[in-house]
């Protein structure tokens, strides 16, 4: 239950339907570390801006090391409670 909650305030976090600029300069960090923010920036500034992937190396390094670093820490996440998984199916 926690998970779908979780993925419900990631998916109205995502900068998808509103403005990133609109956020005050307090929650812009915030907002950057939702691993989709850089893929619907991308997205935006590809399509709307001009503007390509590889003119903003910073934020496509700093979202693969954000997504690497997710991952690993999913998987020993896994890794861990594997075994209690027969218990609660």
């Amino acid at each position: 239950q926690l998970i779908g909650i979780l993925l419900q305030i990631g998916m109205w976090m995502t900068p998808i339907m509103w403005p990133y600029t609109i956020l005050p300069d307090k929650l812009k960090w915030f907002a950057k570390l939702n691993p989709m923010y850089y893929i619907v920036e991308g997205y935006r500034d590809t399509l709307i801006n001009k503007v390509w992937f590889w003119d903003r190396y910073f934020q496509t390094v700093y979202f693969w090391l954000l997504s690497i670093s997710f991952f690993v820490l999913g998987s020993i996440i896994f890794k861990k409670l594997k075994p209690h998984f027969s218990d609660v199916l």
